[in-house]
């Protein structure tokens, strides 16, 4: 079973919040990571939850709201930083990052945030992160790799 993981979460039906989904899906299409499982979780924390069973590592792709410019993108320690401070940046999933601060002896990982430009009812991304797609996939992908050469 594969130890390590990348979950995508957000929600599809508004705007730039389902850029964790996005980015996940783009990953598993262009990305063979080994010993690296994607689960797309969505918005819905137990189903996420469940599929972590085993893990040893995880990266989390979501949206957050850190004050920066639209499409900069921030990582964030699930161990080291208070699953408190998540919730200003990821309100809708309190749940997750509850759980998995409580799971912190035995699970690492980060989280990797993308800054949004507008988080509103529609399904798709914002013009202003579909124009920055490229770089922010990019960028992406460079961390995971330093991310997952550094835990080595």
């Amino acid at each position: 079973m594969k130890k390590t993981f990348i979950l995508g979460i957000g929600n599809r039906l508004m705007k730039d919040d389902g850029v964790g989904i996005y980015i996940a899906e783009e990953l598993m299409k262009t990305e063979k990571i080994l010993d690296c499982e994607y689960i797309i979780g969505e918005s819905d924390i137990d189903y996420s939850l469940s599929k972590l069973e085993g893990a040893e590592f995880i990266i989390i792709l979501d949206a957050i709201l850190s004050g920066g410019n639209p499409g900069d993108i921030g990582v964030y320690s699930l161990e080291k930083t208070d699953f408190h401070r998540f919730l200003g940046l990821s309100p809708h999933n309190m749940h997750l990052f509850q759980a998995l601060y409580e799971q912190r002896d035995k699970l690492k990982g980060c989280l990797i945030g993308v800054e949004p430009f507008d988080i509103s009812f529609q399904i798709g991304l914002s013009r202003e992160l579909e124009r920055k797609w490229p770089e922010i996939v990019s960028k992406i992908k460079k961390t995971i790799d330093e991310i997952l050469s550094n835990r080595g």
